[in-house]
């Protein structure tokens, strides 16, 4: 199989380290994702890949390894967390009041307890490649927790950039799973404005001379992960109701790599000839704070769009900052994706995300006991999606809708707590939920080492030396 990177820009082939590309220097468009993959493959080959579609097993230990399209694979060995495999669930309830079959895939059951374990094992296997033991990212959140997880497991050194409005407990959590973390700027620092710094630091090289790999957003390979999402949909779509594809998928997304990924893998499947259509993309993000669903208003797919966050709503800020963003990093492929696909944008607010986070964890009680659901705050955005893509006449009666849950609540339990403010006994359905979570945690054997943590001032300079001197 013959796999190349080239610029999404330009169209070039690039093999540059830093994974970035020449064409792009003016703002923003210098920090967003530059590079995709490409494959070419044989006729044996395209045989190899549906058989292993057709074989693929949710029982296998391999997880998404199973996938012949997963770059780099024959560097997996010794990787001891199973990631991938995640539960299709239909939601009885929520598809009889809709009058659509409504699942939910739930990512939450990865070893992390979210999506980015898939972006992070993908770029783990090309640092393999590459013989790397070091790598950085820059992250407020989920991502920095999957890389600091695998980091760990595999013995690698991960330092960690965060931006100064970075809650405490996720730096914290971060230190523990043995990261060093460079906190930029003061409380005011927002995740904008350090990326930029961290941008800055690739571009000239100083990661890559220090022989450290970029998991962050630019990497192309994170994408190669989430396209494993599309795989499993359409193989757990075909055992349960003969047909591989929804007519749509929800995707909670802000800085939009999940969404680009999952529809990268949808178009792999139809051009291989596995599949014979392709879902309708759904962008689920907070009113006034998603820059891909502002894109696709604007029908623009070539160039990015940044939000202006002063329309946001004080009580919408606080479901979290990985669905709240001023701009997204992988947005431009994101809105293509869902234009596309001739799909559309949906923007919620709390009050829809605690009344359907109300309803699931009443209706849908049991499911959640059973297999362990509670889905972190801003998932429930896209199960909230459903009912508005009915009134809009973009969902229609009797088609099949899946809704990404991107991660679960275990990380999210002072948001849960205050959107449950009143109902003590879903309050109780959800520690429940989080105990099980708990017992069924990864332990990684070894005492792990807490991260140091350097805080500097907001400034390219200040930023290198905390580097070299963690380095």
């Amino acid at each position: 199989m013959d796999q190349w990177k080239r610029c999404l820009y330009c169209g070039a082939e690039n093999n540059i380290a830093n994974y970035t590309c020449s064409c792009i220097a003016e703002e923003p468009a210098h920090a967003y994702r530059a590079l995709g993959l490409r494959f070419q493959l044989n006729r044996q080959e395209i045989a190899e890949v549906k058989a292993a579609f057709q074989n693929y097993c949710f029982e296998d230990e391999r997880g998404m390894l199973q996938y012949p399209l997963l770059p780099n694979r024959e560097y997996a060995g010794g990787i001891n967390l199973k990631v991938g495999l995640t539960p299709l669930h239909l939601l009885k309830s929520f598809s009889k009041k809709s009058g659509v079959q409504v699942f939910i895939k739930d990512e939450g059951q990865n070893p992390s307890g979210c999506f980015k374990d898939r972006e992070t094992l993908s770029c783990l296997l090309n640092t393999r490649r590459r013989k790397r033991r070091k790598a950085v990212i820059y992250s407020s959140g989920n991502a920095a927790a999957s890389a600091a997880l695998f980091a760990r497991q595999q013995g690698l050194q991960l330092i960690t950039f965060v931006p100064g409005d970075t809650y405490a407990e996720k730096i914290t959590y971060i230190q523990k799973c043995g990261s060093d973390v460079v906190v930029l700027g003061k409380a005011s620092t927002s995740f904008e404005e350090g990326f930029r710094l961290f941008v800055g630091l690739n571009e000239a090289n100083v990661f890559e001379e220090a022989g450290f790999d970029n998991w962050a957003v630019r990497n192309p390979y994170r994408v190669q992960g989430d396209k494993t999402t599309a795989v499993e949909i359409a193989r757990q779509l075909e055992s349960q109701m003969h047909e591989p594809i929804p007519d749509v998928v929800i995707v909670p997304s802000a800085n939009g790599s999940n969404l680009a990924g999952i529809w990268e893998g949808f178009k792999e499947l139809k051009h291989l000839g596995i599949t014979d259509k392709l879902p309708r993309m759904v962008v689920a993000g907070i009113a006034n704070a998603n820059p891909i669903c502002k894109a696709v208003r604007m029908q623009e797919q070539e160039v990015p769009v940044a939000c202006d966050l002063s329309g946001l709503q004080e009580q919408d800020a606080k479901i979290g900052s990985i669905i709240v963003a001023e701009e997204g990093y992988d947005s431009v492929e994101a809105a293509k994706a869902v234009l596309e696909s001739g799909g559309t944008a949906v923007e919620v607010g709390t009050h829809s995300i605690r009344k359907v986070m109300v309803r699931f964890l009443h209706r849908e009680r049991r499911l959640a006991l059973k297999h362990g659901v509670l889905p972190e705050p801003a998932s429930y955005i896209a199960m909230a999606a459903v009912e508005q893509l009915r009134s809009r006449r973009k969902l229609r009666f009797g088609e099949s809708a899946v809704a990404i849950v991107t991660g679960h609540g275990i990380k999210a339990q002072g948001t849960t707590r205050r959107l449950l403010k009143g109902y003590p006994g879903l309050l109780r359905t959800t520690q429940q939920i989080i105990g099980r979570k708990r017992r069924e945690s990864p332990v990684l054997s070894g005492k792990a080492r807490t991260g140091q943590r350097r805080v500097v001032a907001a400034n390219l300079s200040a930023v290198q030396q905390a580097f070299y001197d963690l380095a």
